[in-house]
């Protein structure tokens, strides 16, 4: 469980190689001590002045820490969203 991510950040991209400007989508905090393991994340999906966050072409997970191990471990990293 130490090599369980920790803190994180979602960068979204309108372009599908993520060539393009960086969207801050949100950030996370991952517990291993939860159950169940699979833990869901709301994002962003509004600018602070009201205005809809485009629509994204490509997402990118940073992990920022783990839980003190060497090395992090992440089974799998779903993105869900609504296309309107």
């Amino acid at each position: 469980r130490e090599s369980a991510i920790r803190k994180f950040r979602v960068i979204g991209f309108q372009e599908d190689d993520a060539s393009g400007e960086p969207w801050h989508l949100g950030t996370g905090l991952y517990n291993p001590q939860k159950k169940p393991s699979l833990q869901e994340f709301n994002m962003k999906s509004e600018l602070e002045n009201g205005m809809p966050i485009p629509m994204m072409e490509s997402v990118v997970l940073a992990i920022d820490s783990n839980w003190n191990a060497e090395y992090s471990c992440l089974y799998r990293f779903r993105v869900h969203g609504d296309l309107n």
